[in-house]
This record gives structure tokens, C-alpha cells and sequence, in this order.
């Protein structure tokens, strides 16, 4: 009986191993992630978006 319940305790102690090691990896990676985000002005970081020349839908609709 009490080999089965080592057995789980052995298994639970693991797991909180693994995931913690897993937790500590995301946060690593999330944080690696954030360094690479711009800081500053959004209209410094990214260049203005083109403007179309004309209007591409018509005011009105074509009459057949």
C-alpha cells in the first residue's frame, strides 16, 4: 500500500518540476519578446500608410 503512494508522491513531485521548468521557459520567452517591441512614438516607429489616389468605390453605381 504504501509503495502505491510513494509512487504518486514521486509522480506529483515531477510534474510540479516540469511545469515549473516549462514556466520559467514562457516567462523567458515572453520577456525576450517584449525587449524586441519599439518603444516610442508609434508614428516615429512605423512609416505613414500610403493614400490612394482616387477613391476606389464610386458614389454611385453605374447605370446600364
Amino acid at each position: 500500500m504504501w509503495g502505491w503512494i510513494a509512487w504518486i508522491v514521486v509522480a506529483l513531485a515531477a510534474w510540479v518540476a516540469v511545469a515549473a521548468l516549462v514556466g520559467v521557459f514562457l516567462g523567458r520567452a515572453v520577456r525576450r519578446r517584449d525587449w524586441q517591441v519599439p518603444d516610442g512614438d508609434p508614428v516615429e516607429v512605423f512609416p505613414p500608410a500610403p493614400v490612394p489616389a482616387e477613391d476606389p468605390v464610386p458614389d454611385q453605381r453605374p447605370r446600364s
